[in-house]
């Protein structure tokens, strides 16, 4: 790939975390009084609130997945590996290493939270009330991880083409 067609990329993913960072935030909003939710409650939900955890969970899951794929973008851009050639601990540890995320560990532990959404559908509303829970909690990495993602590109003016 070329580099205009990475920044291209880079441009790209920013735009659709921005969306998806919106949407989580006005989705958190709706579902603020049910939180910390548990078994019985998420049983009893009305259909729009039961929808909206839903929609936040999907939500979470791409938001996260984009994140994700920003960082490894990055990564590229910077010229520390191809992008096929990075897992996703490798991409924690450089984004790291760089200065764009804080800690890998915590960014290690959205990415476990987001893999278990988009892996396991557990039908016991006790499990569904938990990862609700651990969706709701990790959120907060995500909106962090963006707003880190934000600032580096601006700092290191990646979407100018300069480097």
């Amino acid at each position: 790939m070329t580099r205009d067609g990475e920044i291209a990329m880079l441009r790209e993913h920013l735009a659709t975390t921005a969306r998806l960072a919106d949407r989580l935030a006005l989705l958190r909003e709706r579902l603020k009084p049910l939180m910390p939710i548990d078994a019985d409650r998420l049983r009893g939900l009305d259909p729009d609130s039961d929808v909206n955890v839903l929609a936040f969970l999907k939500t979470f899951e791409q938001l996260e997945d984009t994140l994700g794929r920003t960082l490894k973008t990055i990564a590229m851009l910077m010229q520390l590996g191809r992008i096929d050639r990075l897992t996703p601990r490798d991409v924690a540890q450089r984004s790291a290493a760089l200065g764009v995320i804080d800690d890998p560990k915590v960014w290690a532990d959205a990415v476990r939270v987001r893999n278990e959404l988009a892996h396991e559908y557990p039908l016991r509303p006790d499990k569904q009330a938990a990862q609700v829970n651990a969706a709701w909690t990790t959120s907060d990495v995500l909106f962090q991880t963006r707003q880190s993602i934000d600032n580096f590109v601006e700092r290191e003016r990646l979407l100018h083409g300069d480097l």
